[in-house]
């Protein structure tokens, strides 16, 4: 799902996204840091002010709201967390701010109730010898999962940014008529009345459409879902500057002293707390590439499975049937099913609608014990008393698809049951869909069914029945596997109860060519599910190409291929790239990609990232720049270059490599 970007800051706020962190610095202008004097603070009834020399921070401390005052101008910065469809502020601050101050620096905490059992948390703080204001913000979820955004939004609203380039500074024209992004740099210069705003950014912003569009600051990652006790954080500066000259001058000053963008990543307490479970299997970890194939049981021909489906080393059906599963295990490899139980079809509602009811459902085992015309009851129903239809059967032609509550034992003992007969035909596990947090249920509101626990919400009984599925699949053999697909982001609390985690359409979704998460999104991602692999689980992508065309995606592809391997996830595409005219021989070229175990850590070198495999070698070229690097290779031995049909040869120990901006190289050693 892509994000709606804010609307204008004397409009309102967002639509609709899911969730955020983010962190701010702001900064004192070049010509003052000749003239830092002692931070100070000051405590007043209605905000806490934090000041050095002839600027101050100020927070309100009925809404955490922000306003930074410099002689050159002021600017106000707000944030808003998503709250249901609507949007919310931080409620008044009750507890005492804690200050820690002395000569050469103030800090100053103050931690915000948020509806919805959250936290929002500000760290303030600001040193003499460079005298910048540090402010970190902080969305903690008390009880979860649940999908969690917030973004700031400003009373800045220029035309045009400058930031650096490749060659020097760089101006950039807003396109006041639509929602224009900024990506990350080191700083943006938005220029104002006298002087103008510098910002230090740590992700993605961008600019809401309108002649008085705010300019507004992505948290990192643009969306996320958080268990309890997990959040949302990063880092940015903000500075009131003479022009786009003295904003490069601070954030080199600022990055000189180490203390700014701060953290590209948050700290991830939460994941040093958490019960991992299980080890994967050895034959998960290690197979690199898995696929997906969606189709009715007659499609699982001899050529198609031997031809199109064994390069694999497993992969996602939906509907096929015992000889179809043999097929895949004669052909050496494994097959999982997919299962759903957050919605389910009422057959009846389908067809007086309609609808058809699609081969996925009928061929699906023990589909008839579902089908919710007969249990009304497990009918999910909203906050007005209506039953709750599926939002994306409801925008593909199957208006029979309803949410469930998950509440009910009856649904809970039928989806159990389907999952052991499954394992009975001698599947090699289960892929459960839309395993992140679901709709709320409020039937026992309005009289139409009673949940046997009313403390739990609609999300925490399905953990329950998430449990439930996995301990059934390994009561059938410790190398069966569960994967889930969290959607959105994968969620470190379901590690104990599942082999692997999807993150779907990542970096590459359906609708369009365009990446969706930005670089520093890509580095969050890695270093939060790195702890899972080390712990021996397998987190998964899924990118789709099908937007592509055999001329323009070799980079992306071997970009999202690369990345995998250097983090340490599967790959898929759902056979997107097999399915480009023209493009089969590339599409071959990455199935059949097999780097083994790496051997070190990732290295970088001119922002070029690199890893050593025990086949070769994956690079990724992050930037916007084509760029030509070298590394050390221990053999003399030439190396396939991936997709570029070509062989390189290292020279005196080193091999030389020309990267296109935003790409990848996988490297395979040659017999």
């Amino acid at each position: 799902m892509e994000t709606q970007l804010p609307i204008p800051f004397t409009a309102g706020l967002v639509r609709r996204c899911w969730g955020l962190l983010l962190a701010i610095v702001c900064v004192i202008p070049a010509p003052h840091l000749r003239a830092a004097k002692s931070p100070r603070v000051q405590v007043t009834s209605g905000e806490v002010v934090v000041g050095i020399g002839d600027q101050e921070l100020s927070v309100a401390r009925d809404d955490a709201v922000i306003q930074l005052k410099s002689p050159l101008g002021r600017y106000i910065l707000e944030p808003s967390i998503q709250q249901g469809t609507g949007w919310t502020r931080p409620g008044k601050l009750t507890d005492k701010p804690r200050i820690v101050k002395g000569k050469a620096r103030v800090e100053v905490e103050l931690r915000f109730p948020v509806v919805g059992e959250r936290q929002f948390l500000l760290l303030v703080s600001v040193r003499s010898a460079v005298p910048v204001f540090f402010v970190t913000s902080r969305l903690t979820v008390l009880s979860g999962p649940s999908g969690q955004y917030y973004y700031w939004q400003s009373n800045a609203s220029s035309k045009h940014y400058v930031s650096p380039g490749e060659r020097g500074s760089e101006v950039t024209n807003f396109n006041v008529r639509g929602w224009d992004p900024i990506e990350c740099k080191d700083w943006w210069f938005l220029p104002g009345e006298k002087g103008g705003l510098a910002v230090l950014p740590s992700n993605a912003g961008g600019r809401a459409p309108g002649e008085a569009g705010c300019v507004f600051l992505h948290a990192l990652p643009k969306s996320t879902v958080l268990a309890a006790g997990d959040s949302l954080e990063a880092a940015f500066g903000l500075a009131v500057v003479a022009d786009a000259p003295a904003a490069a001058r601070l954030s080199e000053t600022a990055r000189g002293y180490h203390l700014s963008p701060l953290a590209p990543w948050p700290d991830h307490q939460v994941l040093h707390k958490i019960s991992y479970g299980r080890i994967a299997p050895g034959w998960l970890r290690e197979s690199e590439c898995y696929n997906l194939f969606y189709r009715p049981s007659a499609q699982w021909t001899d050529p198609v499975v031997q031809n199109k489906l064994r390069p694999f080393s497993w992969i996602i059906g939906s509907t096929p049937d015992k000889a179809a599963l043999e097929k895949c295990h004669k052909a050496g490899f494994r097959l999982l099913h997919y299962v759903v139980y957050t919605c389910l079809l009422d057959t009846e509602t389908q067809v007086r609608e309609g609808g058809t009811v699609y081969s996925e459902w009928l061929e699906s085992v023990d589909h008839e014990t579902r089908d919710l015309k007969n249990h009304p009851d497990w009918v999910c129903i909203d906050a007005e008393g209506k039953i709750q239809k599926d939002a994306w059967g409801q925008a593909n032609h199957h208006l029979g698809l309803l949410n469930t509550c998950l509440h009910q034992k009856g649904l809970q003992e039928a989806a159990l049951r389907q999952v052991r007969m499954l394992m009975e035909m001698g599947y090699d596990g289960v892929f459960v869909d839309l395993a992140g947090p679901t709709v709320e249920c409020y039937g026992p509101k309005f009289g139409r069914h009673s949940h046997p626990d009313p403390g739990k919400s609609n999300s925490q009984a399905y953990e329950g029945l998430l449990k439930g599925i996995y301990e059934t699949v390994k009561s059938h053999g410790r190398d069966r596997i569960v994967v889930q697909n969290t959607c959105v982001s994968v969620m470190p609390g379901h590690w104990s109860y599942a082999d692997a985690q999807m993150l779907e359409a990542f970096p590459y979704g359906t609708e369009s060519t365009r990446r969706l998460p930005e670089w520093q999104e890509l580095q969050w991602a890695a270093t939060r599910h790195g702890e899972a692999v080390r712990r021996g689980k397998a987190p998964v992508l899924l990118s789709y190409f099908n937007k592509f065309t055999a001329e323009n995606v070799r980079e992306p592809a071997l970009f999202s291929l690369a990345y995998a391997h250097l983090f340490g996830f599967l790959w898929a595409d759902g056979l997107t790239l097999s399915e480009i005219p023209g493009n089969q021989n590339l599409a071959k070229a990455l199935y059949l990609v097999r780097l083994g175990k790496p051997v070190g850590e990732v290295k970088t070198v001119d922002r070029v990232l690199y890893r050593r495999f025990e086949n070769g070698f994956a690079a990724l070229n992050p930037t916007r720049a084509t760029v030509e690097f070298s590394f050390p290779v221990s053999h003399k031995a030439p190396l396939e270059d991936v997709g570029y049909d070509q062989k390189l040869t290292p020279r005196d120990g080193r091999l030389v490599l020309r990267m296109l901006s935003e790409s990848g190289r996988l490297l395979l050693r040659t017999k």
